[in-house]
Formats: structure tokens, sequence, C-alpha cells
């Protein structure tokens, strides 16, 4: 991990020790000692005895962090390669390179946890690691709120406010390519909050998103939400007419009639996998 530290955001630093490389949030680093974070034995010690939480593949923890709670989640693969490898990665430094594209987002206004650390462990082959970062408490995820949400109202702030954090998420230049509604969570009622997370995988692009990446994103939620049964309700075509007008990403009447015609040859080609008739 040469030259780690010219690659990190403003605000961090980076350790190493014991085999261990931790990357931090420079103004929290007495409260990531506290917990533990900076030593192996007591990094162990704390992700065994904590409570588990939902998140991801590696699973994850809640623990006390400054009046509130930080969440511990182990990286691990997805996929084939994921049943090969497990929690093991050989190239790269999967948690830091999180923790740096969702500091990027949150700098460019998408509405992102806050990261707090990055921890990689060196193994004899390759490397596992951990991403810490602030809880957003009292959230749902946004798959199980539309599954459960009966007021139209309700769903349409929530669809407008979806549009907007996409809308920044493009603008910020961030790649996103695991967007769909279990990684969005919703907080709040009447007027409530949206937040992005699990940007493992996600790509800060200087140059900006062109638009075959927007597009990739947007279907991929759209197929999601297909997948698990979240469309056509509570979400008709209406409500993602809505999403795509509030997001800007297609200006014109004729615009959008083209994207959504791309996105249903997607859902075709998709149809045989997930046993679903677009």
């Amino acid at each position: 991990m040469k030259n780690l530290s010219d690659r990190l955001p403003d605000g961090f630093e980076a350790t190493t020790s014991e085999g261990r490389t931790v990357v931090f949030r420079s103004s929290n680093r007495d409260q990531l000692d506290a917990l533990g974070v900076f030593e192996r034995d007591r990094m162990r010690a704390l992700t065994r005895e904590a409570e588990t939480v939902a998140g991801g593949r590696g699973g994850a923890v809640a623990v006390p962090f400054e009046n509130g709670r930080a969440i511990i989640r182990h990286c691990r693969r997805g996929g084939i390669l994921g049943r090969l490898t497990g929690d093991r990665y050989l190239l790269g430094a999967r948690p830091v390179e999180e923790l740096c594209v969702t500091e990027s987002a949150r700098a460019g206004g998408v509405p992102a946890p806050e990261p707090l650390a990055a921890i990689v462990r060196r193994r004899t082959f390759g490397y596992s690691g951990d991403l810490v970062v602030r809880e957003i408490p009292r959230a749902t995820a946004l798959d199980d709120w539309l599954a459960a949400e009966a007021d139209p109202a309700g769903l349409a702030v929530v669809i407008e406010r979806l549009a907007d954090a996409f809308s920044r998420l493009v603008k910020a230049g961030i790649y996103h390519p695991d967007l769909h509604p279990g990684n969005v969570l919703v907080r709040g009622d009447g007027d409530p909050e949206l937040f992005l997370i699990d940007f493992d995988r996600a790509e800060h692009v200087e140059a900006g998103l062109g638009e075959n990446r927007r597009n990739r994103m947007l279907f991929r939620f759209n197929r999601a939400l297909v997948k698990r049964g979240l469309a056509p309700r509570p979400v008709t075509l209406r409500h993602r007419a809505q999403f795509v007008r509030a997001s800007g990403v297609a200006d014109d009447a004729d615009a959008r009639r083209r994207l959504f015609a791309d996105c249903a040859a997607h859902l075709r080609r998709h149809a045989w996998h997930y046993r679903q008739n677009s």
C-alpha cells in the first residue's frame, strides 16, 4: 500500500502495525482508539461481542460510538468468485477504496453515511478488511419501506427524494454499480430523508459519468424493483416517470420514451435469469 497517504481524502490519515493498515478520520482518532480499531486483539473482541445487524454479504455489527453507534462491516466478495475466495482479496485495498469513494460522494452532496475508518489485514495470500461508518439511526431499507407503504403522497415524496439523490450521484461523478432498493435507506415520516449506502465497487469518475454508466445505474435499480416484486406496485410506471423527470436524466418527452424503451429491453434481457416477464 505504497503512497497510500497521497490518495486519501482530506481529513484522513493512515497508520500501519501488526500487519494491519488503518485509514481513519483524523477528527475521530481518539474515539476510534477507545473503540479498539487500531489494535488487532481489541478489534476481534469488539466484533465478537457486538450486536449483529443487517449489513451486506460479510455481515456487520453495531457498536456504541460518540452519541450513537458505528457500523463495522466485514468485506466479502459476491458471486462465483466470492464462493471461492470468501472474504479474501488479492489486489488493491477494497475497504480503503470504498471509504474514499464514499467520502467523495459526500463531498459532492450525495446523502451517504459518514465513513470513519477502513481496516486492511494482510494475510499469507492477499488481505481481508472491514469498513467502519457512522450509523444512520432510525432508518429503514427502501425495499422494506416500499413493501409496507400505503400512502400515495408519502410515496411521491420518497420518489422525489430518490430522484434528487440520483441526480447528485451523477453530478458528483459517482458510479454505483449496485444501486438497488436494499442500498437506499429512508428515515422519517412526512418529510423523509434518503441515504445511499454500500459503495463497494463504486467509482469516482472525475471526468463525469457518461450516459452509458448513468443508464446502467438506472436499469440496475429498475431491474431490482421488478425482481423484488416492488413494480408495478407500489412503484407504478407513473412513479418511474416522475423519478426520471425529477432527476433530470431525460430532458424531454422523446428522450424519456427512448429511455423507457431501453429500460424495457434491459429487463427482457434479464427476464430468464430472474424468472420475470417484462
